[in-house]
């Protein structure tokens, strides 16, 4: 009988469990089907806001509808703001599930009595869902509102539906949300609201148009001490704190939505498309970076300069901690709206360093290399220096660090201008990408355009070991970069870069101790409209441009006299803490002794060395040959070939042997060195290699030449020291004959001209051009 029992027992258990299960699927079917038939109402959409790193509001945008609607996290809020409006408008509101039973019934009743409606009995989630599906009030509303709000309480937490509310309470006009009041009303964040002001954003919902602080001040305050009043017979809050808040003066007033960093923020509102934009900017590094530059700008306006723009890139996050893009966004008077991050303005000789590093990162070259700066054509492009004077030889470090233009052009040629152009491309620079076609070797020299944005986060990448990091704006976003040069280059770039023997160098900055070791570059545009410097230390990257928005140049604005002191304030600035550290020097750069004179390794001739840097395995491994020993007569006044060498009454002796261009610009400017004697005059031996070297007229060039003027073009060829005797023929014929360094002329025919020139060992060099007559 007892075991019966217990059978019976089990079955009915059993049973139970499978009703309480069926129930439960029949419930869960029954939700699904209804949110599929009635699914909540999309979320109003909010305006667009732009924060700080820190969290700080820059700025906001209006909804399409008009609204300023800014979404806000609880977080945000002050808890005193939070307390009022719960204590006021819904106490159970974190028991209840999304309706109140017990204020159900009680309004029903003091609805019946009353013979009207008196109360709604609403909670905060029924609120929120009439907020977010407007309509009519009518008991039918009422009971599809408390479906909608069972429903939000299914698919959002709590603090999810107190936040949504927060961010749709309507406060006037086009005024919606609390942070949306706490600006507009208050100018401060919600988190710094006191309690008079909390308790006065918790009433006006209540008659937001009646209510309006900038409208109806003294019916807003009569309002509050209503509330003032419950909540101290409530004890919400301390008597303390409920006296301070009424007698705290409340003035009407309507603030414009905040508006920092401007051009920043009308810069990432338009590359993003997200609702809110939690960003990198630093505000304590952007307010420095913005007083400097204003009170700059006003120095040097007296210079015809009206104007400015700053980025900065903090090298540890690769993110973007200042952005000035004027330096008065409001002074219409210097186009103080147009920004100068995002502007396409010449580079001048800004990419030089990048040339540089190429070149070392091929193994064509290394800091100690000769480079030649003397005049050049090149097709016609003759380049010239910033100052008119050229220094014959310099070191490839030399040259960089003192913006030499002959050196640079030079090295683009050797390296070649498609391979650079592809660098450039790859690094991020649109616009000449887009220019490509149109570039030539005046791109070293700012004959391209670049933005201030792109030029800082290329520069950057000297920085960071060669990886060329995509600038980040946003907090969130990830890390991405590409190599574009190696660690040793970056290094090198920087070491030369950081040194104080410049004429860039204001000799002021000697004095300042906290500044840091900062390399930088300068450059130029063409016509002086555009100053630029470019600097990094490990911890940041700034870049500086100085002009005007109008184009207008200045005989000041160089990047030396215009761009550095600015450059260098910033750093002084912000980057105080930073200057003992310096770049650590890569595994895969060593040293070497290299000859002194032309930067290759030294032979046994080489009368001085040095050291210099030089990437494992990359880097060339040429060895100098500028002093070669010579045979020559006992007296010194023939040498001799192997060839033509007699049997005696001769000895060796060395001699340095410039290439020929250089050899020809020492001759044309007094520079005496020791030179070899005129080889034997009865050698019959003929030299196939190392000709004249041509300089002038240009290879395949066209000239055009107006018709019975007497234009002539001039005859000019280089060879090196050991070549006394240069013979002209134009079209085959004999024209004349010259010393290596005398220019002659020649008036030529319409059409092709065959220019050929032989020196006295035989070796020939020809170039051929086209002239028309007009």
């Amino acid at each position: 009988m007892f075991q019966l029992k217990n059978v019976f027992t089990v079955v009915k258990e059993h049973l139970k469990k499978r009703k309480l299960l069926s129930a439960f699927l029949l419930f869960f079917v029954a939700s699904v089907l209804l949110n599929i038939l009635f699914p909540l109402p999309v979320q109003k959409e909010n305006s667009k806001v732009v924060l700080a790193k820190d969290g700080t509001l820059l700025t906001a945008f209006l909804t399409v509808d008009d609204k300023w609607r800014l979404p806000v996290h609880l977080d945000e809020i002050s808890p005193q703001l939070i307390e009022a409006i719960i204590q006021k408008e819904d106490k159970w509101f974190y028991w209840h599930p999304g309706v109140n039973p017990v204020s159900l019934v009680k309004a029903f009743f003091t609805n019946l009595i009353s013979g009207e409606i008196v109360s709604g009995a609403s909670t905060i989630t029924m609120q929120t869902a009439r907020m977010l599906e407007p309509a009519r009030r009518t008991y039918l509303n009422k009971f599809l509102e408390m479906l909608r709000a069972v429903q939000l309480e299914v698919f959002f937490s709590k603090d999810e539906i107190l936040e949504m509310y927060l961010s749709m309470l309507p406060y006037g006009g086009n005024i919606e949300g609390v942070k949306s009041a706490s600006y507009i009303y208050f100018n401060r964040p919600p988190a710094k609201l006191s309690l008079s002001q909390s308790i006065l954003l918790a009433v006006i919902p209540n008659d937001p148009n009646r209510l309006r602080i900038d409208r109806s001040i003294e019916k807003t305050i009569e309002a509050r001490n209503k509330w003032l009043e419950k909540f101290k017979v409530a004890g919400v809050f301390t008597k303390h704190e409920l006296n301070d808040a009424a007698n705290e003066p409340i003035s009407p007033a309507r603030y414009q939505m905040p508006l920092i960093a401007p051009h920043f923020c009308y810069f990432v509102n338009k590359k993003y498309s997200r609702t809110e934009l939690r960003t990198t900017l630093d505000l304590k590094t952007q307010k420095i970076a913005e007083q400097l530059l204003l009170n700059y700008v006003n120095r040097v306006k007296i210079k015809g300069v009206s104007n400015g723009a700053v980025f900065v890139i903090d090298n540890k996050t690769a993110s973007v901690a200042a952005y000035c893009g004027s330096s008065d966004f409001y002074d219409a008077t210097a186009s103080g709206q147009v920004n100068g991050v995002n502007a396409v303005r010449s580079p001048g000789s800004t990419l030089k360093p990048a040339l540089y590093a190429f070149a070392f990162d091929i193994g064509m070259l290394t800091p100690k290399m000769r480079l030649l700066d003397i005049p050049s054509d090149f097709g016609g492009y003759e380049p010239e220096n910033f100052t008119p004077e050229f220094k014959g030889s310099v070191t490839a470090a030399y040259a960089l660090l003192n913006s030499l233009n002959v050196p640079a052009v030079r090295l683009l040629n050797d390296v070649e201008l498609k391979r650079f152009i592809s660098l450039l491309k790859k690094s991020g620079f649109n616009e000449i990408e887009e220019q490509e076609s149109k570039l030539g070797l005046s791109l070293i020299l700012g004959g391209c355009g670049v933005r201030l944005e792109q030029l800082t986060n290329f520069f950057s990448s000297f920085a960071k070991e060669g990886k060329l990091y995509k600038t980040r704006f946003l907090i969130n976003e990830p890390e991405t970069n590409i190599r574009v040069f190696s660690a040793s280059s970056s290094y090198m770039i920087a070491d030369i870069l950081s040194g104080s023997e410049r004429p860039d160098f204001p000799k002021d900055i000697l004095s300042a101790t906290s500044m840091p070791r900062v390399a930088w570059k300068t450059g130029t545009s063409y016509g002086k409209r555009d100053a630029w410097a470019i600097g990094f230390t490990p911890r940041y990257t700034i870049g500086v441009w100085m002009g005007n928005f109008d184009g207008k140049g200045s005989p000041y604005l160089s990047g030396a006299e215009m761009a550095v002191p600015l450059l260098l304030d910033l750093f002084n600035s912000i980057d105080k803490e930073e200057n003992k550290s310096w770049f650590r020097k890569p595994e895969s750069l060593g040293e070497r002794k290299v000859c002194a004179e032309t930067g290759l390794l030294p032979s046994v001739f080489c009368k001085e060395t040095t050291k210099d840097f030089y990437i494992r395995n990359v880097s060339h491994s040429k060895t100098c040959n500028l002093n070669k020993e010579i045979f020559v007569s006992d007296d010194e006044s023939i040498s001799y070939c192997i060839e033509c060498l007699p049997k005696e009454g001769y000895k060796k002796k060395v001699y340095t042997v410039y290439e020929p261009e250089l050899s020809l610009w020492y001759d044309k400017n007094n520079y005496y060195y020791e030179k070899p004697p005129t080889h034997n005059p009865l050698c019959q031996v003929r030299f196939t290699s190392g000709g004249p070297n041509i300089i002038s007229p240009s290879e395949n060039f066209e000239y055009l030449l107006e018709e019975n003027s007497g234009q002539e073009l001039m005859l000019q060829a280089a060879s090196d020291g050991t070549v006394k005797t240069h013979f002209w023929y134009i079209n085959e014929k004999f024209y004349k004959k010259s010393s290596p360094f005398e220019k002659i002329f020649f008036k030529p025919g319409k059409g092709k001209n065959i220019i050929a020139c032989l020196d006295d060992k035989g070796r020939e060099s020809t170039v051929i051009i086209n002239v028309k007559y007009y």
